[in-house]
């Protein structure tokens, strides 16, 4: 559990984009990005196989930080842990804004409301990995 607080940390740091992205209404944000995965003798270089990410909650956020999550979150993982990973972002979605993401981005650090939420989405999709 330590390990996916610290990948969520590192995401919402690498994050900050900027902007709100609260909706009103409830909305469903997919976004699926393809990467190429290289093996050389023994290492795999990990940027492998296909993020397909389906979010349901109130906040859209945009592709870029979507990327940057999974990217930071997977970071060598198998299937389970791209399942988790997009878990977790879609558990956030619904209480933690584009805005927070890039407050977070400019202060490096994590305010504890938005840890509580961290902590509630890691619980949340531990039954993934």
């Amino acid at each position: 559990m330590r390990q996916a607080l610290l990948a969520v940390g590192i995401m919402l740091a690498l994050s900050g984009c900027g902007g709100g992205g609260g909706k009103s209404a409830q909305q469903t944000t997919v976004v699926s990005t393809t990467v190429v995965t290289t093996t050389t003798a023994g290492s795999t270089t990990s940027s492998g196989g296909s993020y397909h990410v389906v979010t349901h909650g109130r906040f859209h956020y945009p592709q870029v930080l979507v990327t940057n999550y999974m990217r930071s979150c997977v970071a060598g993982g198998d299937a389970k842990k791209r399942a988790y990973c997009a878990c977790t972002l879609d558990k956030l979605s619904s209480d933690v804004s584009t805005q927070d993401f890039a407050e977070i981005g400019l202060s490096k650090t994590i305010p504890s409301r938005i840890r509580k939420l961290m902590t509630r989405a890691v619980a949340a999709c531990a039954n993934k990995l």
